[in-house]
């Protein structure tokens, strides 16, 4: 039956395989070890699924289950980091994406993109929606209110997006000063700086 993202509770179907765990009597029983509690567990609900009717497919749940599975896709190889404040966000044309009153640079193929973004504890994870893959990950709260990556600038065109314009010599300039610690800077960086310029 088909659901929106992320709406457990419309899966009815499915959610209501888990009335069937407080019917298990597992008080008077003892076992050696988890794995023999999960064995039992297993079992007992496959029992349960072949007998019981999904009032949608009029099949057995089992039935549903093995019809609907192929269709669903797998979880992240890691578990999702614990998050607190969650917010969909738009990629704007500077490859800029607002939360909290920061804004993050995210990869240009995203730009005019809805995405995902995650208030975790200490960092912010932008998420996309469709592969559930972390496309960038901030740290959270900082004094910066515009945080960058230049590699987010970079790439090849998509079939819906063209690279930014790639840096001038001046701009190349100016971020090679710019990384530079100032007393470290001599007048002389700033003489072919202007020479550039010319």
């Amino acid at each position: 039956m088909p659901a929106c993202p992320r709406s457990p509770q419309q899966k009815v179907k499915t959610e209501r395989r888990s009335g069937v765990v407080p019917t298990l009597d597992i008080k008077r029983r003892c076992f050696t070890d988890l794995a023999a509690l999960q064995h039992w567990t297993d079992e007992k609900l496959r029992i349960a699924a072949e007998r019981r009717r999904c009032p949608v497919t009029g099949t057995t749940v089992a039935v549903a289950w093995e019809a609907e599975r192929p269709l669903l896709r797998p979880l992240p190889a890691t578990l999702p980091e614990p998050f607190d404040l969650v917010r969909t966000c738009t990629v704007h044309r500077d490859c800029l994406a607002n939360f909290e009153g920061r804004s993050y640079t995210i990869p240009f193929a995203y730009v005019g993109s809805a995405i995902e973004a995650r208030g975790c504890a200490g960092v912010v994870q932008f998420v996309d929606p469709d592969t559930g893959a972390i496309i960038r990950s901030y740290p959270r709260g900082t004094v910066q209110r515009i945080l960058t990556d230049p590699t987010c600038y970079e790439g090849e065109a998509t079939d819906r997006v063209l690279p930014p314009v790639p840096l001038g010599r001046m701009a190349k300039a100016l971020e090679a000063i710019g990384d530079m610690a100032v007393e470290l800077r001599s007048v002389d960086i700033y003489a072919a700086l202007a020479e550039v310029a010319r």
